[in-house]
């Protein structure tokens, strides 16, 4: 577990513009810890090849993570000063108290947000309920057609299911009432849906995404398992990659463990300088026992390292490189440093 910083005093508290009596960690560098994330469910109906929470899903699906947990946790951060909480899982809209925790999560002042594959979202009695709590849902969509889709997702109708919430959501965007909600998209990339991503980006920007946040793999869980037939390419992401965002022109693009370099003049569209710190609060193991802990995060370099091309670079310092398992499986000579 990662430093959590240090607790500044009333003063610096007041200064940083939070509320009295609030306590918030700070990192080294200064940073306010505003954003939580908190696992709600260790189930999840779809089976994603690349999952990255696969093996702590399979780990600690026994510990059910319930409401009074849940409640002692938001009122804990909220009482630090967090501002924001995103729930995720597994998938959250499973957990059987899922409208409360939106509810407890509202009352104690906290912007509310989701990732999603939509499973009881693509529910209209359900939607309706839900949407009204929620500031933000990040969709995971994985291909612009069922057949890419659900080869990632591993389950037949997952795009049917996920493409009616995000066009129940998109509708309530519309409406007076949902002028504040942001609707939002993720997509994580293989080897298996990379040639189709300027047509997935081009389809969540006609569903009405706003956001859309490309996650390049990460070696974990699923991930981990089949790194080396499921993760792309240097060479092959920066050949895809630049003629992204003029698919969706009306939406913001992040993407995601991607070297800047490969981004070509979309450089600024890394989202390694929109990143926010952040504690993840998920059941952990520790010596005898599991806890349900926070992990703090200060940067977006976890399991991320500079590949020797970095030395020089003149944007260095604020990439994070590349996954640090890809530097252990392939060459790097792809990538193309910044000289100015």
């Amino acid at each position: 577990m990662s430093s959590p910083g240090f607790t500044p005093t009333a003063t610096q508290t007041s200064e940083l513009g939070l509320p009295d009596g609030a306590t918030p960690w700070l990192g080294a560098q200064g940073q306010v810890m505003r954003r939580l994330e908190l696992h709600l469910s260790y189930h999840c109906p779809e089976r994603c090849l690349f999952c990255s929470e696969a093996h702590r899903m399979q780990r600690y699906r026994p510990h059910a993570v319930t409401w009074g947990r849940v409640a002692a946790v938001l009122r804990l951060h909220a009482e630090r000063g967090v501002q924001a909480v995103h729930f995720t899982g597994g998938e959250p809209t499973i957990h059987p108290r899922f409208l409360d925790v939106l509810r407890l999560a509202r009352r104690l002042g906290m912007r509310t947000s989701i990732g999603t594959i939509g499973t009881m979202l693509a529910r209209p009695e359900f939607a309706a309920q839900a949407l009204p709590l929620l500031d933000e849902a990040l969709f995971s969509v994985h291909g612009p057609t069922a057949a890419v889709h659900d080869a990632m997702a591993g389950r037949a109708g997952s795009f049917q299911t996920v493409t009616s919430a995000l066009r129940l959501a998109a509708t309530y965007a519309r409406t007076p009432a949902g002028q504040h909600f942001g609707l939002f998209a993720n997509t994580v990339l293989t080897t298996r849906n990379l040639d189709d991503l300027p047509d997935t980006v081009a389809l969540l920007g006609e569903l009405g995404a706003r956001l859309i946040v490309v996650s390049n793999l990460t070696a974990e869980g699923g991930g981990h398992d089949r790194y080396d037939a499921l993760a792309p390419r240097l060479e092959d992401l920066r050949r895809v990659l630049p003629t992204v965002p003029a698919r969706a022109p009306g939406a913001v693009l992040r993407f995601f463990g991607v070297p800047m370099c490969l981004l070509g003049e979309h450089w600024a569209c890394s989202n390694d300088l929109h990143w926010d710190p952040r504690v993840t609060v998920e059941w952990q193991s520790i010596p005898g026992k599991v806890a349900f802990a926070g992990i703090y995060s200060w940067a977006p370099d976890r399991k991320r390292a500079h590949a020797p091309e970095c030395k020089g670079c003149a944007r260095r310092d604020l990439c994070k490189g590349v996954n640090d398992q890809y530097l252990l499986t392939w060459d790097t000579d792809a990538l193309r440093p910044f000289d100015g």
